[in-house]
């Protein structure tokens, strides 16, 4: 198999002529490495079905498919091992067109000694499917980049969450290198996401999994994760914010000691993750330090969701 490099380097040369530089290829480089050198722990392998073809990787995909009609992601060889209480095990997820499929899973039992029931039937849900880039790399030149050195950077792409169809697209027309993507599939009560490895072609654990019990759960509506989801793909925050975003929006409410716990962080750091939230008007804080409490302020969430909708996508 071709190695990911190699693939990568294809695809950002998809982008505009001008935006593929020395400077934008060196990079690309640097870039694939940081994400491939950096901590990740896989729950299951991948491979791929696109347009009626299988593919190991969905990057060898994406260098060969112009466009994307009709897909499978098939899960194999999972760690049972592992902990999934924050994530769905699922056997294939189906894209039929339109940003429509259906999804193929297992009952997971967190609070069960025998998590896995073998015995059981598989369940398939009819399902919207939604995706976007988590990690990825973005083509720009030197020139680009040396406009006006003493402006404000500026975000050369801002990801949305949109069909894989969609993506697909952005991915060929604008040379966009997605190293990491989520999938989003909703149903009519719940959403279920999938955060895939393009490098190593694997599923990835969530990073809560056996690090915080699953209590305290917010009773969320699937509106409520698609609101949720846009703002997580679009907003700019620092990784560790997001993460701290995530783990609050699903329980009704958290401390900063919660949060570093689970992260592995100071309480400091918990805390200010949390407060960069709340000063973007997407949580509410309680009580005062050092039992302070932040809960999601769905509200607000909602509105920030519509903002994002409204936002053009890039041009073709």
């Amino acid at each position: 198999m071709t190695h990911p490099l190699k693939l990568c380097q294809k695809i950002v040369h998809f982008g505009p002529e001008e935006e593929v530089d020395f400077h934008a290829e060196k990079e690309l480089k640097r870039a694939f490495f940081e994400y491939r050198q950096a901590p990740k722990k896989a729950l299951a392998s991948i491979s791929y079905m696109v347009n009626g073809k299988e593919y190991a990787s969905l990057l060898e995909a994406l260098v060969e498919e112009e466009e994307l009609t009709t897909a499978g992601i098939r899960f194999f060889n999972p760690d049972m091992e592992e902990n999934w209480d924050y994530n769905v095990p699922t056997k294939v997820i189906a894209l039929m067109g339109k940003g429509m499929g259906w999804v193929e899973r297992f009952t997971y039992k967190s609070f069960s000694l025998d998590k896995w029931d073998k015995e059981q039937q598989m369940l398939r849900d009819s399902v919207m499917l939604r995706a976007f880039p988590v990690r990825f790399y973005f083509p720009q030149s030197i020139k680009t980049k040396s406009i006006d050195p003493r402006a404000a950077p500026v975000r050369p792409y801002v990801p949305k969450l949109i069909t894989p169809e969609a993506l697909w697209r952005v991915i060929r027309d604008k040379g966009l290198v997605p190293f990491e993507i989520r999938v989003c599939a909703y149903t009519k009560e719940q959403r279920y996401s999938y955060d895939l490895d393009l490098v190593n072609n694997r599923l990835l654990k969530d990073f809560r999994g056996g690090q915080v019990a699953v209590r305290n759960r917010a009773e969320r509506s699937s509106i409520d994760y698609l609101n949720f989801d846009m703002i997580l793909a679009s907003t700019e925050m620092k990784y560790i914010v997001k993460k701290a975003f995530i783990e609050l929006f699903e329980v009704t409410e958290a401390t900063a000691f919660d949060i570093s716990h689970t992260m592995g962080i100071t309480d400091q750091m918990g805390k200010n993750s949390l407060d960069a939230i709340v000063s973007r008007g997407l949580a509410d804080k309680e009580g005062k330090p050092p039992r302070e409490s932040y809960s999601i302020n769905s509200e607000n969430l909602a509105k920030a969701a519509s903002g994002i909708e409204d936002l053009p996508l890039p041009p073709p």
